[in-house]
This record gives C-alpha cells, sequence and structure tokens, in this order.
C-alpha cells in the first residue's frame, strides 16, 4: 500500500507521544487492556459480508485526472451494503506489486445527512453510488496515510457544503496541519480538527459528536519526517467501531472488483489471492507445497479429538487469513517503536462505548466482534501470546526493513518485541 512509503517516512516512536492529553481518559485504560486481552481474535468472523452484493454504476465514469497511482483509466467503484444505515464504498489501490481494496465508510445520520468516513477518489460512479444514499452533510479524513489523504481536495471541492474534520498532525505535499483548525493549511476549509486522545471540556465538537465516541491516536518525534494518527469511531446508535487502518479481517477469496484492473483468469488462479495479502501486508512469498490438512489433536482413552485445517501452501496467508489481525506492516513498524501509545489506545478504543461489530477501510467487513474481541487482536503488546500466527521466518521482509531503516537513520530503532520471541533476523 502507498501507507508503506508514508511508514518508511514517519515512523511513530516511543518518545514525544501525545496520545491522550485528557488524565481522565488514562484512568482504567491499562486495565482495561489486561481485561478484554483474554479473548481470542479468531472468535471474530465476517458478518453479512457478500462480495457478489456490489452495486456498480459503470455508466456513470470510472475515470478521475490526474489519478496518484492506477488504476489510471478504470477506476472502478463498488458499493456495499454493511447493514444498520452504513455502506462501504470500495476502489482499488495499486503501487508497484501491490494490490489492495481501500473502503470509503458511510453512515446515515439521525438527520438523514450522510457522514462519510475517509473519501476515495470521485469518480462520476463513486458520486453517483454515495448522492444515491442522501445529501453529504459531513466528511471525516481519519488518518494521515497518503491513499486516504490525497483524495481529500477533490472530494471537499465536489461537496463543499459538509463540514470537514481531519486528524492532527497532517504533512506533506497534501497539506499540512496541527491541532488548530485556524491554521490549518490543506488547499480546503477545515472545519476541526480532532484531539489527540478524546474530546475534552473546551474543545470544539463537530454537528456529528452526539452520535460517535472517537479516540485519536497521536505518535509525534523529531527524527521523523512527520507525526502519524489514526482516529477510531464507535456509531453509538448502530453500535459499529469505524476504523481505518487498525485492525483487518482478509476473506478467503479475492473481492470482485480485482477484476476490474486484472483479467478475470488472472484473478482466479489459486496463488493470486495468497501473493496480493502477503504482498499488500509485507510478509515474504514463501511458499510450500501445499497439503490436503493438517491434523492435530488430543488422545482421550480410545478416542482422539482431531482438528482438520486446510492449507493453501502459503503458510503466510494461512497465519493471517480469517482472522481478526493487526496487519504485520503496522505491528512492525508502529507498535514496535510506539508500544506504549499504541497499548493505551487500543485499550481506549475497547473502553468506548460497546459495539458489537467492525467496519475497516481495507480488506472485508463488518467483521462480527466484541471490544474484548478487537483488544485480543494486540495481545501480543501485553508480552508473549499462547498463539503467534506468523512465523519467524515470515518476519524477514519486515525485519530487512526495519535494519534498513536503523542503519541508515531514516527513523526510530525498535523498542518492543513485535515478533514475540523470534531471534533477529
Amino acid at each position: 500500500m502507498t501507507k508503506v512509503l508514508l511508514a518508511l517516512a514517519a515512523l511513530p516512536a516511543a518518545a514525544s507521544v501525545r496520545l491522550d492529553r485528557r488524565a481522565a481518559l488514562r484512568v482504567g485504560v491499562g486495565a482495561a487492556s489486561a481485561q478484554l486481552g483474554v479473548a481470542s481474535a479468531r472468535a471474530a468472523s465476517l458478518e453479512g459480508y457478500d462480495p457478489a452484493g456490489a452495486v456498480t454504476r459503470a455508466e456513470a465514469g470510472r475515470q478521475y485526472f490526474p489519478p496518484l497511482t492506477p488504476p489510471l483509466t478504470n477506476r472502478a467503484t463498488y458499493r456495499y451494503e454493511l447493514g444498520r444505515d452504513a455502506w462501504a464504498l470500495e476502489q482499488l489501490l495499486v503501487f508497484a506489486n501491490v494490490s489492495a481494496t481501500v473502503r470509503t465508510i458511510v453512515i446515515r445520520l439521525k438527520d438523514g445527512k450522510l457522514w462519510v468516513f475517509s473519501p476515495q477518489w470521485p469518480t462520476g460512479e463513486f458520486c453517483s453510488l454515495l448522492e444515491e444514499l442522501g445529501p453529504v452533510g459531513h466528511v471525516v479524513l481519519p488518518c494521515n496515510a497518503l491513499e486516504h489523504k490525497a483524495p481529500m481536495g477533490a472530494f471537499t471541492k465536489r461537496y463543499p457544503q459538509a463540514s470537514v474534520w481531519v486528524t492532527p498532525g497532517q504533512y506533506g505535499p497534501f497539506g499540512s496541519c496541527g491541532f488548530d483548525a485556524a491554521t490549518a493549511r490543506m488547499g480546503y476549509r477545515v472545519d476541526g480538527i480532532l484531539p489527540a486522545g478524546a474530546f475534552g471540556p473546551g474543545d470544539p465538537l463537530p454537528p456529528w459528536a452526539d452520535e460517535f465516541d472517537v479516540r485519536t491516536l497521536y505518535v509525534a518525534l523529531p527524527e521523523n519526517a512527520g507525526p502519524v494518527a489514526e482516529a477510531a469511531f464507535v456509531h453509538k446508535p448502530s453500535r459499529t467501531l469505524v476504523t481505518v487502518d487498525s485492525v483487518v479481517y482478509i476473506p478467503s477469496a479475492a473481492p470482485p472488483i480485482f477484476e476490474s484492473y486484472f483479467s478475470a483468469a488472472e484473478v482466479r488462479q489459486p496463488d493470486f489471492w495468497p501473493k496480493s495479502v502477503l504482498q499488500a501486508v509485507f510478509l515474504p512469498l514463501r511458499y510450500n507445497p501445499p497439503q490436503a490438512d493438517v491434523t492435530a489433536g488430543v488422545m482421550s482413552g480410545a478416542y482422539s479429538s482431531v482438528v482438520s485445517t486446510p492449507t493453501s501452501g502459503w503458510p503466510g496467508y494461512d497465519a493471517v487469513q480469517g482472522r481478526l489481525l493487526r496487519a504485520p506492516i503496522l505491528r512492525a513498524f508502529a507498535d514496535a517503536r510506539a508500544p506504549t501509545a499504541v497499548r493505551e489506545w487500543v485499550g481506549s478504543i475497547g473502553a468506548m462505548s460497546a459495539f458489537d461489530r467492525i467496519v475497516t477501510s481495507h480488506f472485508a467487513s463488518p467483521i462480527r466482534a466484541t471490544p474484548s474481541e478487537y483488544v485480543a487482536a494486540f495481545n501480543y503488546l501485553q508480552g508473549p501470546t499462547a498463539e503467534p500466527p506468523i512465523a519467524c521466518s515470515d518476519w524477514s521482509l519486515l525485519d530487512g526493513l526495519n535494519e534498513l531503516i536503523e542503519s541508515q537513520k531514516l527513523g526510530a530503532p525498535v523498542v518492543y518485541d513485535f515478533k514475540q520471541g523470534c531471534p533477529p533476523a
């Protein structure tokens, strides 16, 4: 993903962290993390995910100029019904050998207006599919990753009446801001900037504040090119956690939108999806001949309990598919350098208003999951866990990138064992 470039340029570290400027928010976060982290991340599952149920409007136009990355002339948008007055508008992101889906999450508020989370490129098709749902009322830029930040100017120009709220610490060619909307230089009007942590007394509140709880991770370090920020939202009426990258759920097959860029024959090859996933999450393309199954069981008297698990031949893919997951690239780049900040942020999300599902900006959702299952996806931040799903050898690519970063002084050093017990590369 293009966020890899951002991660290399602005790696978070444990020092100079403005995660939570409200002392009150710190109360109970550590306890919440410990208490909620006992659930298994594998208990989560997809809720009503139907890749064949997408709505498209190709006749409305699939081109936007100038594009930042491919697709250049056929930028398809697929709309998915998420239930509970929520939708996903999905586009394809291609960069070098990495290809992945990127989603705009849309929620219809109580007043009928649309809350648009991380809008993508406003092609004719995208706008047609969006406007069928209602009037655009509010726009949120929830992080400073390039693929989310770049389309904002074009989108807000198309919908100038919408209020605009962004995470702090934006920088680079697509605009900059600190914590004051009056000094923001984003190339478009900014109505408000989300505070680090949570809204507190005296903070200006967005017009949608009564329907959402918000927690914002903000990490800044002088050695890096700029801060790293990501906001997570709980839509209280629908009990839905809306998050950009904090967790993902990788489905068992490539979503149909891949056939808008790659040939159908290529997408249907058995190795296409495993290789696409591994390249998107930055695990090596390590291949073992597939086996019919792997069996494991416990003998009890004359009987045995046996579990059969199919394998694809791609061990890294088998480790990450079908589970609520913190993407390995973020685990290696962000969590390894700012474990305390990420741990507190995750705990604060788990302690927000109750939710029973998660929608994300990448891969598949809704994901049926509780706060405890969400926090369990970060169990490695509490120390060694009983279920290390990624083999030590599959961290080699990210280990190599971390070595390059440290040897060339491109960012802060690793301060936490994100691999949980694996020897250094």
